[in-house]
């Protein structure tokens, strides 16, 4: 067993989302686990919770809003643990969950990344891993055919034992350390979304499976510091899927995909039109989606003047 392990937890204006986190990975047994949390600039008092722990967790400041990828960079610079664990600060994971990691990575050395069960808030388990995209499974879900059709989950899975798959989600992750040293961190040009999947894949290429762990199992609420600036995450998620596809499934598919942007976008916009229209509780959200999805018709998937 490595003398330490590393938790990395990205936050930013997380609230008391942060503080559970951190709580969480303080009660695991069995491993002594150092904890970072890299703070992208947070306006709120998310950061104060923690001055509890004192010496017991570091917290590293950036200056500004890195993306997810560029911080859990940041906190592998200053970290030396053998294994790194690295999650966001909604999610907490149960108290043997980084035990059941270590031990299952340093018993299978050929292994580079796992993921653990996460679930819901009501204790349903989510869609953490997955295959490789597909051309066909992306043109798919363009046309939101997975809505339509719920078998048709193309890059998911919902595996309910332990077994390989080509990612995990970035919600809660953890790599060796070598063998994220071997592909040089996360791909700091992805400032959020899909840097999950790009690692895992680049990892697998590097020599090293990826495997889902549901020995290890945590709760993900999901999307906190997403939900407070919802149309410009949504702008930014479109334009990491069109780097992330250019970048593995090259420029004639990219360019493939561009052409049906709109068609995704239109339907998105109809889809979340009527959710506005008969869902009360939900048009905050459905607003945030609408602008988006007319921000990307009308501009692409950039941020400038959003």
């Amino acid at each position: 067993m490595p003398e330490r392990a590393t938790a990395i937890v990205v936050n930013w204006n997380a609230g008391a989302h942060l503080s559970r986190c951190v709580a969480a990975l303080i009660d695991q047994r069995g491993i002594d686990l150092d904890i970072v949390v890299v703070d992208n600039a947070s306006s709120d008092n998310s950061l104060k919770a923690l001055n509890v722990y004192g010496d017991r967790v570091r917290v590293v400041q950036t200056g500004e809003n890195l993306g997810f990828g560029r911080a859990i960079n940041r906190g592998l610079a200053v970290s030396d643990g053998a294994i790194v664990i690295a999650l966001n600060p909604d999610v907490v994971l149960r108290p043997n969950a980084v035990d059941a990691i270590v031990e299952f990575l340093n018993a299978h050395t050929d292994v580079g990344m796992v993921g653990p069960r996460l679930k819901d808030a009501e204790g349903r388990v989510i869609a953490s891993c997955g295959d490789a995209p597909k051309l066909a499974g992306e043109i798919g879900r363009k046309f939101l055919l997975h809505k339509l059709f719920p078998m048709l989950n193309f890059r998911r899975r919902w595996p309910a034992k332990s077994e390989a798959v080509d990612w995990v989600t970035g919600a809660c992750f953890a790599v060796q350390r070598r063998a994220i040293a071997a592909v040089n961190g996360l791909d700091e040009a992805i400032f959020m979304y899909y840097e999950d999947v790009d690692l895992g894949l680049r990892i697998q290429r590097a020599g090293w499976r990826v495997v889902y762990l549901p020995e290890a199992e945590g709760m993900h609420i999901g999307g906190e510091s997403s939900k407070q600036a919802l149309t410009r995450m949504l702008v930014v998620s479109e334009a990491s899927y069109a780097y992330f596809i250019r970048k593995h499934l090259g420029q004639w598919a990219a360019r493939l995909l561009l052409v049906l942007r709109p068609i995704e976008m239109m339907l998105r916009a109809a889809l979340w039109g009527g959710v506005f229209l008969l869902i009360r509780s939900r048009r905050l959200e459905a607003r945030g989606r609408l602008r988006a999805y007319w921000f990307v018709l009308t501009h692409g998937a950039v941020e400038e003047g959003l």
